[in-house]
């Protein structure tokens, strides 16, 4: 009985294998290569939005109340008017405020890691008059991935998430790239390396922390 059943598990293995892959062999007997069926491509899974809902919002002074929503995978906001989704088109120093404060947008210039000039939507961490802490969202594009070989599974391509990027601007000067790294955050302001070092162990600080950024940059603010 247990040899039937093996013999019977072992025939529906090779037929699944024998449907993914095929094997070309000429007149003479010989086998001269072997392929297998590409998978269809699928639609990407996942999303490109932190808040995937429409959310009313205050765009720059106006009084009106617009629907809005970040695509953080195009790094564009859109608009829901009369149920047709368009694109804002954005000018610098634009200003999008969710009326729920759940988060406050704004489309600036700023330099990359690397010193590059960029230019897009960051949402506003800390506001101090001397400081200001940015965030930038990220979400990517995992690239859908076909099997090499017979008994591998096709991978629909799927949106995921980046960790954030933080930006920081002091004295109305410009939007750079601002290090996760404690030892580089100690050096923001020079010749308060010391200041700052003390602050965040004492208050225990985490850099990468939304909330925590709020009281480095309420306290970098006394310092300029």
């Amino acid at each position: 009985m247990k040899i039937k059943t093996l013999l019977a598990v072992s025939t529906v293995f090779v037929s699944s294998f024998a449907i993914a892959q095929q094997t070309y062999v000429n007149k003479n007997g010989s086998m001269d290569y072997m392929y297998s069926k590409k998978a269809p491509s699928q639609p990407a899974q996942g999303t490109q939005y932190y808040i995937e809902k429409f959310t009313p919002a205050k765009i720059d002074d106006s009084k009106e109340v617009a629907l809005v929503r970040y695509n953080a995978y195009n790094d564009e906001m859109e608009l829901k008017i009369n149920d047709e989704i368009m694109v804002l088109e954005p000018k610098d120093d634009m200003d999008i405020k969710l009326v729920n404060n759940a988060a406050e947008y704004k489309f600036v210039k700023y330099k990359k890691e690397e010193g590059d000039a960029a230019q897009g939507y960051l949402v506003v961490i800390s506001n101090n008059p001397n400081v200001t802490i940015y965030k930038q969202e990220r979400i990517y594009l995992q690239p859908e991935q076909h099997p090499s070989v017979g008994y591998q599974k096709y991978k629909a391509p799927k949106y995921k998430e980046l960790s954030p990027i933080y930006y920081i601007q002091l004295n109305n000067g410009p939007i750079v790239y601002m290090s996760d790294r404690r030892k580089d955050v100690y050096k923001l302001i020079p010749g308060k390396e010391k200041e700052i070092k003390r602050f965040i162990k004492d208050n225990r600080i985490n850099v990468s922390d939304d909330e925590e950024l709020k009281e480095l940059g309420n306290y970098l603010s006394t310092l300029l």
